[in-house]
């Protein structure tokens, strides 16, 4: 059996640094931190979650991974799992990653050293060792709005491929010529299941998929500022633009507006998350809407179903999302 003296040979510290680290007890420098991390790892040793838990109860704390606090969308749905948190009497370690797998990967490491009850991950990419780490400690985990590789995870999205086909059969309905579509980085799941309910509406509609006016973006604002300025050089400037995000969409009206273009007369723009912020632009942002409280409380309901080892079958659960229609759309 592995012991905490193995762990503290290995990585070439102490017993009591590899103790302050599995239980956060003291502040440990993160180079010997990640010692402690990668001799734990390769070793396979496990905390004794259930002796500190006998000694001090439940932890009561759950770890929450997102992918980008900056983009409205995860700190919305963030806060909506925090106080679906707060009111259950559970404390909530946010860890943003910025889209970097190898950050996400330290921080599973630290929440499992912190010993949390759960985890939700959202993350940019799957995260099939993440998940493996998580289940190898018995920590409960829970997908969110991402759709888990791991049949043996709970996981809960909302259908992105449902939600862009509406937003596109909405603009067909309008008699735009050109619908462009501006999608986020390839590697993320969500962009993809999106751009192709973007290229079924319009294959359904009879239209044919032009790849040119199909910009890839990164999820951020900048990223519309990049699309209105790539296709205002085609040698015809799309009348209906699609972004995956609402992000993005704001930017690319931001950009247009400051080119001289008017939003919808010129060009009807559609969005995807209906955050606080597509109501405050002007003009207001047209968007395919995601429940986000409804996603955050299944959520942590399949969590603590685990935590409480109440037995329930493993679910994806996928939740529809609807179109909310504001300012940023015309009729031609």
């Amino acid at each position: 059996m592995i012991t905490i003296h193995d762990v503290a040979k290995k990585a070439g510290v102490s017993t009591a640094t590899v103790s302050h680290v599995c239980n956060n007890t003291r502040y440990v420098s993160d180079d010997l931190r990640q010692k402690v991390f990668d001799a734990m790892k390769e070793l396979n040793y496990k905390p004794n979650l259930m002796a500190r838990r006998l000694k001090g109860g439940s932890l009561k704390t759950i770890g929450l991974i997102v992918p980008d606090c900056t983009n409205f969308f995860f700190a919305e749905i963030s806060r909506a799992i925090d106080r679906c948190c707060f009111s259950l009497g559970y404390n909530i370690i946010l860890c943003n990653t910025d889209n970097d797998m190898r950050q996400q990967s330290l921080y599973t490491d630290m929440l499992i050293s912190k010993q949390v009850d759960g985890a939700i991950i959202i993350s940019s990419d799957y995260s099939v060792n993440d998940i493996n780490k998580f289940k190898q400690y018995s920590i409960p985990l829970v997908i969110a709005d991402r759709e888990s590789t791991d049949e043996s995870v709970d996981s809960i999205l909302v259908d992105n491929e449902k939600g862009a086909y509406q937003a596109v059969s909405y603009l067909l309905g309008l008699n735009l010529d050109t619908i462009a579509c501006v999608t986020g980085p390839e590697r993320v799941i969500s962009s993809n299941q999106r751009l192709e309910g973007y290229k079924k509406a319009l294959r359904d509609a009879g239209k044919t998929v032009d790849e040119k006016y199909i910009f890839t973006g990164d999820f951020h604002f900048e990223g519309g500022i990049a699309a209105f300025e790539y296709f205002e050089k085609l040698p015809k400037i799309p009348d209906g633009v699609f972004a995956l995000n609402d992000m993005m969409a704001l930017g690319f009206i931001h950009r247009a507006i400051s080119g001289g273009i008017k939003i919808p007369e010129q060009i009807s723009v559609m969005g995807f998350d209906n955050t606080q912020l597509s109501k405050i632009m002007l003009p207001q942002l047209s968007t395919v809407a995601q429940p986000i409280e409804e996603l955050a409380e299944i959520s942590i309901r399949k969590l603590l179903e685990q935590i409480d080892h109440i037995e329930t079958p493993v679910k994806k659960v996928i939740l529809d999302p609807y179109l909310v229609i504001r300012d940023s759309c015309k009729k031609k």
